[in-house]
């Protein structure tokens, strides 16, 4: 075994990140032989550090192995198109929340939708705002895509027509898109979970459904000519 500078033993660094691993949520398995080949390529000076405070460098790398893994995962993920839908049942008769986080809709599924952002309450009114929206909803939070890093409930889903320059629908088939509301395109500013499950939104609805899926920052970024009054 190791000694620190009192001559106690210090604990297995081994033992420790797999302790940690384990028992974190969700669990991360990882052989013994790979902590070891991890182990062995720190330099001298990260080793020292390492033996010197056992528990904090294992609760470092172990948060940076969990990370690295979630990533790996997520760069590989594929879905398979099941033959399976969702109930129109499921939606509840009536949205319960507070009278603040409710905007009045014409064109959803409500009466009202709830928001839970600035970004989110803007979005509903530029979405009301649009003639070539012909319905949107606000996805509950049953409706949900499986991910390496837990669960993920994208934000909407829109029903769009096409129309001309003069307002009119063209005949064209209609849209249906998934979006995200955020307030950056840029999702490498956010947090690294919330980033990687809109990684799998992508895989799931563009690249195996077949459905347009994106991410947002307002109504004026959906397709079509925008704000054409009827």
């Amino acid at each position: 075994g190791t000694y620190d500078a009192t001559g106690r033993p210090t604990p297995n660094l081994i033992d420790l990140i797999l302790h940690l691993l384990e028992h974190t949520s969700p669990p991360t398995a990882l052989s013994r032989r790979t902590l070891l080949e991890i182990i062995k390529r720190l330099q001298p000076a990260k080793l020292a550090d390492a033996l010197g405070n056992p528990h904090e460098f294992a609760m470092r790398a172990a948060r940076l192995i969990k990370s690295r893994l979630a990533d790996q995962l997520v760069e590989g993920i594929q879905y398979e198109r099941i033959n399976a839908w969702y109930e129109m049942t499921r939606f509840d008769d009536e949205i319960e929340s507070w009278e603040s986080k409710l905007v009045p809709a014409s064109r959803s599924l409500y009466d009202y939708v709830p928001f839970d952002s600035a970004v989110e309450r803007d979005f509903v009114t530029g979405l009301e705002q649009r003639p070539d929206v012909r319905c949107y909803v606000k996805l509950p939070s049953w409706f949900t895509v499986p991910t390496p890093v837990g669960e993920y409930n994208p934000d909407w889903a829109i029903v769009m027509e096409d129309r001309d320059q003069h307002g009119d629908p063209t005949g064209k088939p209609v849209l249906y898109l998934v979006r995200e509301t955020k307030s950056t395109h840029d999702i490498d500013t956010l947090r690294p979970d919330e980033r990687r499950k809109l990684i799998c939104g992508t895989r799931h609805f563009a690249n195996t459904l077949g459905v347009d899926y994106r991410i947002v920052t307002n109504a004026d970024e959906l397709p079509g000519r925008g704000l054409i009054p009827v």
